[in-house]
């Protein structure tokens, strides 16, 4: 083989790993982009009431975990829908805002944790947060582990941790179910 050969064959040996190279990290932010999707999905779920089992399927495997701040357990889509259509009927409006979603890819498996602030208007408050007596929110750490299925990623595991909350009538929600009056 002569130089020119094998300059010409080193060129594209680097060349192809450098394509691998690129090919691989171009495959771990499509999957990012794809897991973070899943997640701000669940939370939009929340926010608009999107609790039948049909749409939550698209985002929980059958036999998913959310585990609530209080650390009660909902498994699967319907249970997941039923609960969260039960709780959240005390409250006229909410909106989950995340940020920060930190992002680890194993093969079919990925965790994320992201920060998460919590708005929820009282029913009644007629869209208002003017007074404490309206609302209540919570700020905290959402930890999701979801995994690679034929219809894409699912959320397999979610953990709402709260760090603190503010506004009034949470601790008489927490007893009676409503806020204080």
């Amino acid at each position: 083989m002569g130089a020119l050969q094998r300059l010409v064959a080193a060129s594209i040996t680097d060349m192809s790993e450098r394509i691998s190279d690129r090919t691989a990290r171009l495959d771990h932010w499509i999957d990012t982009a794809e897991i973070t999707q899943v997640v701000n999905r669940y939370f939009r779920a929340l926010d608009e009431r999107a609790f039948d089992v049909s749409h939550l399927g698209r985002i929980f495997t059958a036999e998913a975990g959310v585990i609530r701040p209080n650390g009660t357990q909902l498994t699967g889509p319907a249970a997941i829908g039923n609960g969260h259509r039960e709780s959240f009927a005390r409250f006229e409006s909410t909106q989950h805002l995340l940020t920060g979603h930190d992002v680890i890819v194993a093969g079919d498996d990925a965790t994320v944790r992201a920060n998460l602030i919590a708005m929820h208007l009282w029913d009644g408050a007629r869209k208002s947060a003017g007074s404490a007596e309206d609302y209540f929110v919570a700020g905290g750490v959402v930890t999701v582990r979801l995994q690679r299925t034929h219809q894409g990623w699912k959320i397999t595991e979610l953990v709402n941790d709260v760090i603190w909350r503010a506004g009034s009538g949470f601790a008489a929600m927490a007893t009676t179910g409503r806020p204080g009056s």
